[in-house]
C-alpha cells in the first residue's frame, strides 16, 4: 500500500554501457573522484579520528524496461523503450564534524517511439550532487550547502522522485537544528534544470522554509510540521508565477501493535497579485498487519483529497499545487494523475511470502475533485481541461497494480510490474481517443 512501499526502482537492458559514456563529461567526473580518492587514501594510518571510513565509495546500477498502450495513444501500437541510470558516489570524511559528497550520474534511454522527446530520461555523465556538510550527523546542529537530493513529509511535497531516470536536485543551504528526538530543517534551494551541458539552478522555482519533525511529544507517534514558501511558472511556456505558502503538518504512528495510520493536512494561498490562490489537501490512511497468518499480510486502505478550481472566470485558483513531489506509486502505478482536482481511494494488499520477496496488489478509484477543472499530470500540466459549463461526470477510471519485488541479496532487487487502467466516463469523452491501457515494466538494481 502506498507510504508503506520499499523505494520503488526501474528495468533490464543491457549489461554493457555505450560508447558514448567516454566522452568528455565522462572523463572529468572520473578525474574529479580520482583526486579526491588519491588524497584520502594517502591517510591510511591507525589515528584517534572517528571510526568511520574516511573514504567510501558506491555504484548502482539500474535497467529499467517499459511498455503501455491506449489512453490518447494508437491503442494497437505497443510503445515500449529501455532505460538505463548509472550513479558513482564518493564521500569523504576528515572529521567527524566534515563530510564532502559528490555523485556523478549517467542517464540514458533506448527506444522511444518516434516524436517522443527523450529529455525526460535522458542526462549523459555529469555531476548529480556535490555539497559540504558541517557537524555531526546526530549533533546540535548540522549545515550543508551545494547541490543534493531532498526527501520530505514521505516526498508528497518534496521528494527524490527516484522513478524518474534523471531525478531532480537542488541547489542551496540546509541547516538543521536538533534536541534529542525532535529537529527542524530550515531549507532555501532552487531547483537544478537538467541541460545538455552542465545542470544549471533555476531562476524561476525555488523554495525556502521550514520542516520540522517532532518524535518525543508521543511515543510510537511522528509529527511533521512544514512551511514552505515556493515559487514556479505558471506553466512551462512562460515565467508567470507569484509566491505560494504551503503549510500543514504529517502525522504518522502505530496503535494496537499491529495497525498503523497516517494523516496530510496542508493549506495553500498567495500567487500571483492578479491571480490569488487558495487551496487545501488531505491525505487519510489506516493500515492492518496480521501478524499471524501465512504471508503476513498488511491490508490497507487510504483516502486523497486534492482541491480544484470550482470557477474559472471569478479570476481566483482553488487549484492545491503538488510542489516537487515523488508522486510515482502513491497514486497509482500509471501515473494516470497528480494530486491536484483528484479524489483518490486506495485499497490493497501488502504480502511477504519470503524475507526476499514482497508483492504488492492495490485497487484505484479516481475521480476529479471539481467538475469546473480538469485533470492533471504529474508535471503539474492540465492534460484534459474541462469543457465549458464543466464535465457531466468527474469518473477518471479505476486502475488496478500488481508489483512483485525480490531480493537475493540485500544489494540486488529485481522488480515486476503489470498495470490495468480502465479509462472512466471523464476520459473517454474528453480525451481524443481516450482507453483503457495496459502498463508492463521490470527492472533490475544493482549497488556495490
Amino acid at each position: 500500500m502506498p507510504g508503506a512501499h520499499w523505494v520503488r526502482p526501474p528495468m533490464k537492458r543491457s549489461w554493457a554501457l555505450p560508447k558514448q559514456i567516454a566522452g568528455r563529461r565522462f572523463v572529468l567526473c572520473a578525474a574529479a573522484f580520482s583526486v579526491v580518492a588519491q588524497g584520502s587514501a594517502q591517510d591510511t594510518a591507525p589515528s584517534s579520528g572517528p571510526s568511520e571510513p574516511r573514504y567510501e565509495f558506491g555504484a548502482e546500477l539500474r535497467l529499467r524496461g517499459e511498455t503501455r498502450n491506449g489512453i490518447g495513444d494508437n491503442p494497437a501500437r505497443q510503445d515500449g523503450f529501455g532505460l538505463s541510470r548509472l550513479r558513482l558516489n564518493l564521500t569523504f570524511r576528515p572529521s567527524e564534524d566534515l563530510k564532502f559528497f559528490v555523485q556523478a550520474q549517467d542517464s540514458r534511454v533506448r527506444g522511444l517511439a518516434s516524436g517522443r522527446s527523450a529529455r525526460p530520461w535522458r542526462n549523459p555523465m555529469d555531476f548529480r550532487q556535490a555539497y559540504v556538510a558541517i557537524g555531526r550527523a546526530d549533533g546540535p546542529l548540522t549545515f550543508s550547502a551545494g547541490r543534493r537530493e531532498l526527501d520530505f513529509v514521505d516526498g508528497r511535497l518534496l521528494g527524490r522522485r527516484n522513478w524518474s531516470n534523471t531525478t531532480p536536485v537542488w541547489d542551496g543551504s540546509m541547516l538543521t537544528l536538533r534536541r534529542g528526538d525532535d529537529s527542524v530543517n530550515l531549507l532555501a534551494v532552487s531547483q537544478v534544470d537538467v541541460l545538455d551541458g552542465f545542470d544549471l539552478p533555476s531562476r524561476t522555482r525555488f523554495i525556502y522554509g521550514a520542516i520540522g519533525v517532532i518524535e518525543s511529544w508521543v511515543e510510537g507517534h511522528l509529527i511533521e510540521p512544514f512551511f514552505l514558501t515556493t515559487r514556479r511558472p505558471r506553466n512551462l511556456a512562460s515565467n508567470l508565477g507569484g509566491l505560494l505558502r504551503t503549510f500543514g503538518s504529517r502525522f504518522t504512528g502505530g496503535f494496537a501493535q499491529s495497525w498503523d495510520y497516517q494523516v496530510l493536512l496542508a493549506a495553500q494561498n498567495g500567487g500571483e497579485e492578479d491571480y490569488p490562490q487558495q487551496a487545501w489537501m488531505g491525505v487519510w490512511g489506516l493500515g492492518k498487519t496480521i501478524e499471524g497468518a501465512p504471508a503476513r499480510p498488511r491490508l490497507g486502505l487510504e483516502w486523497s483529497y486534492a482541491s480544484g478550481d470550482r470557477d474559472p472566470l471569478d479570476g481566483r485558483s482553488g487549484t492545491f499545487d503538488t510542489l516537487f513531489p515523488s508522486p510515482h506509486g502513491r497514486y497509482g502505478e500509471q501515473d494516470i494523475t497528480s494530486h491536484r482536482n483528484i479524489k483518490i481511494l486506495i485499497a490493497g494488499v501488502d504480502l511477504y511470502p519470503h524475507k526476499s520477496l514482497r508483492i504488492d496488489l492495490d485497487f484505484l478509484d479516481l475521480r476529479l475533485a471539481s467538475l469546473q477543472d480538469g485533470l492533471y499530470q504529474t508535471n503539474f500540466i492540465r492534460r484534459i481541461a474541462p469543457p465549458p459549463g464543466g464535465a457531466t461526470s468527474g469518473f477518471v477510471g479505476s486502475e488496478l497494480d500488481l508489483v512483485v519485488r525480490y531480493r537475493p541479496v540485500p544489494k540486488i532487487e529485481l522488480r515486476f510490474g503489470v498495470s490495468r487502467f480502465f479509462a472512466g466516463e471523464f476520459v473517454i469523452r474528453h480525451l481524443p481517443r481516450g482507453e483503457s491501457q495496459t502498463f508492463l515494466n521490470t527492472a533490475l538494481t544493482l549497488q556495490l
